[in-house]
C-alpha cells in the first residue's frame, strides 16, 4: 500500500469476522461470585514484552503475555537472530482508538499492526466481539514481524508476499491447498499480484511460500531474503519466474494436488 512520502506504513492485514489506550481498571467480579482479581501492575511487564492493555485485558494480561513468551525463543532461533529491541504492545478497545493511535487510516477489518521493531497495536484479544484464540494467533504474527524488522529496518511489506508469508510461518497460519480452488486447479497467483494490498491470497498461500524457502533451501536464506528485501535472484541465484514454477512444484508434490 502507497503512503504519503516519510510515512513508514508496516500493516500487517488480518483478516476476520467481525485507546489511545482506555482505564486499566480491574473487572471486579460480582457479589455473588467468590473470585478475587490478583491485582495486575499497569503497564504489565514481562522479560521481552511491556503491554499497554485495556479493561478487557485486566486479568488476561499474564496469561497473554505468557502466549508470547512462549514463541520469543523459538522465533528468534527461527529466524537466525541472537536479541532483539524490548517489544511494546498497545491493545484497544475500538478500531477507531487504534487508527487514531497509529495515526492513519486503516480498513475497518484490520485488527493489527507492527508499526516498528519494538511496536505492536492491536484491538483487544479479550474484546467481547473477537474470538479470543485468533487474537493470540495475530499477536504472535505480528510479534514475528518485529523480529524481521529488528534484522532490516526497512523490510516492511517491502516485498509484501515475503513479509507476510514469514510472519505466517511463524505464527502456523496454514490453509492446505487442497482447500484452494485456485491451487488445485494449477493457477497459483504469481509473486506481483501477492505483493498487491487488495489481494488476500497471500494469507492462503504465505505459509506455503516460507515453508517452500525453508524446506527447499534453508532458514539462511529465508534470513538473507530479509535482509536484501526479497532479491531472488541475488539470494537463490534464480528468475522470479523461475522460483513460481519451482514453489509450485514443490506444493504439488508435498500436498498432492
Amino acid at each position: 500500500m502507497k503512503t504519503s512520502p516519510g510515512r513508514y506504513f508496516l500493516f500487517s492485514i488480518l483478516l476476520i469476522a467481525g485507546l489511545i489506550f482506555s482505564s486499566c481498571d480491574r473487572e471486579i467480579a460480582g457479589p455473588d461470585e467468590n473470585v478475587i482479581p490478583i491485582p495486575i501492575p499497569y503497564p504489565y511487564n514481562s522479560a521481552h514484552f511491556t503491554f499497554y492493555y485495556t479493561s478487557y485485558d485486566s486479568l488476561s494480561i499474564k496469561v497473554i503475555s505468557d502466549s508470547l513468551e512462549s514463541k520469543y525463543s523459538k522465533f528468534l532461533s527461527d529466524l537466525l537472530t541472537d536479541s532483539i529491541a524490548m517489544v511494546n504492545v498497545h491493545f484497544y478497545k475500538t478500531h477507531d482508538e487504534l487508527a487514531e493511535a497509529v495515526g492513519f487510516s486503516i480498513p475497518s477489518w484490520a485488527i493489527g499492526l507492527a508499526t516498528a521493531k519494538d511496536q505492536i497495536h492491536m484491538i483487544s484479544p479479550k474484546h467481547p466481539d473477537q474470538v479470543y484464540s485468533y487474537m493470540i494467533v495475530a499477536l504472535i504474527h505480528e510479534f514475528a514481524h518485529c523480529i524481521t524488522l529488528n534484522i532490516n529496518a526497512a523490510f516492511g511489506n517491502r516485498p509484501r508476499w515475503l513479509w507476510e508469508s514469514i510472519a505466517l510461518y511463524e505464527a502456523g497460519q496454514f490453509v492446505h491447498p487442497s482447500l484452494l480452488p485456485y491451487m488445485v486447479q494449477h493457477n497459483p497467483p504469481a509473486l506481483a499480484e501477492l505483493n498487491s494490498i487488495s489481494d488476500t491470497r497471500i494469507y492462503e498461500v504465505g505459509y506455503l511460500l516460507a515453508e517452500y524457502i525453508i524446506v527447499h533451501w534453508s532458514r539462511q536464506h529465508l534470513r538473507d531474503l530479509i535482509i536484501n528485501n526479497g532479491n531472488i535472484a541475488e539470494t537463490l541465484g534464480m528468475t522470479t519466474a523461475e522460483f513460481e514454477l519451482d514453489w509450485f512444484s514443490f506444493v504439488k508434490e508435498r500436498y498432492d494436488i
